[in-house]
């Protein structure tokens, strides 16, 4: 945003700084100094202000900063003469409170249209504004001299006089300032006369009542609109105004008045006619903020170098209300103040004023107290340590996905927006896969043909009338897989996500089972789920693929990590063998239908002497053949000797006589 050091110059005495300190007094004071132009006489600063001080988007509200930190008083503009009356004919009326608190309307008189001054020209183009008459410049004049948007009406354009100020209405439509045609809905705040709509508040006025060179009578507004409706407006347009960028930060709602006054004032000065009294219509109060300033939290906050009575003359200077109780303050925040809430925002105040390079550097307290289990958070970054160990990539996903996508995964009732940004953003997600699916139909598009992503986040779900949030973990694998760049690449399969799951489970102390599941988002025959909910595995149905534009299969768990936590079983180390232990297998040929875990559960179902681990060796469908041929390594050992061949070979000889005796399946030699 651009400031005129001539205009600052009307309300502080900058003559013993150069352009260079002015400069480096802008940035001490959080204003950084993006560019430094040069307009005639004048040095124009282009300042970068954050969103929320709007009160410092003004040559008056720069000045009231600089003055405070040179030492100075601010030469506040005096109150503007009127030279008539309130005329009894101009009506004024809010019929949306909410959208508008206060309407002030000056009405000028006898105007005559022509090119504004020479020296009101300069200065609206040196901050990058083009003057256009002497009516709509006194309007901007006064918005960045002051900062208040005010907007000018051609009174005679107005039917019965009158501004209702009132929210739109479906279907109504109004051509703008520049040409279009606006569609207005219920949430735009529009002014009125008494026939139709002439501006949409708080963003751009209308063509029918513009300004125009045959203009005699015109009618001031300076308002104050909610922001919130303000900012809907601008986003549904797609437009950004002047006005709508001050108005949805949220203006002073104290200087309608003094704002319109100087507005009129200037417009008398240089276009003529007769200023009436301002007509002030308030239909709600903006309360100002009170709060209180403790002197142990201040220098708690600057390591003790601060202290209440600096931050008393500090808040004074820059239009703070401020009564000593000891040593603390009580404080009343001024109107054009709408970024000061709560004690920290005073504290920053002062601390910024004071230098942060003057507050020394030191590193918090902390005791035992301050110290709190975090449970989830501690899971969640050794799931995170797992993922990123097993080769995949994290992303962080909106917690907002399309309307249609939760129905895709689920039959649960999801939570919708009221008031969402677009329709692919509508409603509260119910699982992370999605989001994921996305990231892989993107990666995709861009060429990237194999991958593997995880995200760790929430799930949001209804709970009465309320919201339950659950912590949950997934991943996707896509393409092929390899775990060293000269080997031979794969297609991912089942079993790398679910060993992926089975490696935080382990890691977790929570036994896993896997049993075939119904899971609608995964293919039938191709998913499991783990503990009746704790994790769902498998290769993501195909009609979902298509939904997302995906090609090829894609990989995918969920995990559940508050009901994983949940089935957390207590642990003790085991002991170290100091003797040797004796591989063996079990090879087996069998029908698809029978799972694994059932296999496994078989060999445990009965204590088994030495055996110490049982697990999958291979799992192999020869082509053209429907026969699973499976192969399982068990490890045998003892902790006080060494076992012989022959102890081992008997032992699993019942094992194996077991399995071929409880089960469908044939033994290989």
């Amino acid at each position: 945003m651009k400031f005129s050091r001539v205009w600052l110059a009307d309300y502080i005495d900058l003559s013993k700084l150069d352009d260079e300190e002015l400069g480096r007094r802008f940035t001490a004071l959080g204003h950084a100094v993006e560019s430094v132009e040069t307009h005639g006489d004048d040095t124009v600063f282009d300042l970068e202000i954050t969103t929320n001080r709007v009160d410092a988007m003004s040559h008056l509200g720069m000045a009231r900063e600089l003055a405070a930190a040179l030492d100075q008083t601010v030469a506040e503009p005096a109150p503007a003469a009127v030279s008539g009356q309130a005329d009894s004919k101009v009506t004024i009326r809010i019929d949306a409170p909410e959208m508008c608190a206060r309407y002030t309307a000056v009405v000028v008189r006898g105007v005559s249209i022509k090119p504004s001054p020479a020296k009101v020209q300069r200065r609206l183009e040196a901050v990058g504004l083009r003057p256009i008459n002497n009516v709509v410049d006194a309007t901007n004049y006064v918005m960045v001299g002051l900062g208040h948007p005010l907007h000018a009406f051609d009174l005679d354009k107005l039917t019965g006089a009158t501004i209702v100020v009132r929210a739109g209405k479906r279907g109504e439509k109004m051509r703008s300032l520049d040409g279009e045609m606006r569609e207005i809905d219920e949430s735009t705040v529009v002014i009125a006369d008494a026939a139709r709509a002439v501006a949409l508040g708080g963003v751009i006025g209308g063509a029918e009542s513009e300004i125009g060179n045959s203009t005699k009578n015109i009618l001031l507004e300076c308002a104050w609109f909610d922001p919130s409706a303000i900012r809907r407006t601008a986003r549904r347009l797609g437009m950004k105004t002047d006005a709508s960028y001050r108005f949805e930060r949220r203006v002073d709602p104290g200087d309608t008045v003094a704002a319109a006054q100087a507005a009129a004032q200037l417009i008398v000065e240089t276009a003529g006619g007769v200023a009436e009294a301002p007509v002030d219509v308030v239909a709600k109060q903006i309360a100002q903020a009170r709060l209180s300033l403790r002197g142990n939290r201040l220098r708690e906050a600057s390591a003790g170098v601060v202290d209440i009575g600096f931050a008393a003359g500090l808040l004074a200077k820059i239009g703070f209300e401020v009564k000593r109780k000891g040593d603390d303050l009580d404080v009343v925040v001024p109107s054009f103040r709408g970024d000061i809430h709560e004690e920290i925002d005073l504290i920053e105040e002062v601390l910024r004023f004071y230098g942060l390079d003057r507050i020394p550097a030191e590193l918090p307290r902390l005791t035992t107290g301050d110290v709190r289990p975090n449970v989830i958070g501690d899971a969640e970054d050794e799931m995170r340590r797992i993922f990123a160990g097993s080769g995949l990539a994290e992303v962080v996903n909106y917690s907002f996905i399309h309307t249609e996508y939760n129905a895709l995964f689920t039959s649960e009732p999801q939570i919708a927006l009221t008031n969402a940004l677009t329709e692919n953003l509508g409603a509260m997600r119910l699982t992370l896969i999605p989001g994921l699916l996305e990231n892989v139909q993107f990666n995709r598009s861009y060429g990237t043909r194999d991958g593997a992503l995880f995200e760790i986040g929430k799930s949001y779900h209804r709970d009465g009338e309320g919201v339950r949030e659950r912590r949950r973990a997934a991943i996707v694998m896509f393409g092929t897989i390899g775990s060293h760049w000269g080997d031979q690449k794969r297609p991912v399969d089942f079993f790398d996500v679910k060993g992926i799951v089975e490696q935080v489970a382990a890691k977790l102390h929570v036994p896993l089972t896997f049993a075939p599941s119904e899971t609608q988002w995964l293919a039938p025959g191709k998913r499991a789920g783990a503990n009746a909910g704790i994790a769902s595995v498998g290769f993501v149905a195909p009609q979902i693929l298509q939904r997302f534009g995906i090609k090829g299969e894609v990989a995918a768990a969920e995990i559940d990590v508050e009901a994983l936590l949940a089935a957390r079983t207590d642990w003790k180390m085991s002991q170290v063998a100091r003797f040797p232990g004796i591989p063996m297998i079990l090879a087996m040929t069998h029908d698809a239908s029978l799972d694994y875990s059932r296999i496994v559960e078989t060999i445990r179902s009965e204590e088994v002497p030495y055996l110490h681990e049982a697990g999958l060796r291979d799992r192999f469908v020869p082509p053209g053949e429907t026969a699973v041929k499976t192969t399982l390594g068990l490890w045998y050992q003892a902790f006080d000797r060494s076992l012989t061949q022959e102890e081992v070979s008997e032992v699993h000889q019942k094992v194996a006589d077991r399995v071929a005796r409880q089960l469908p399946v044939k033994l290989l030699t």
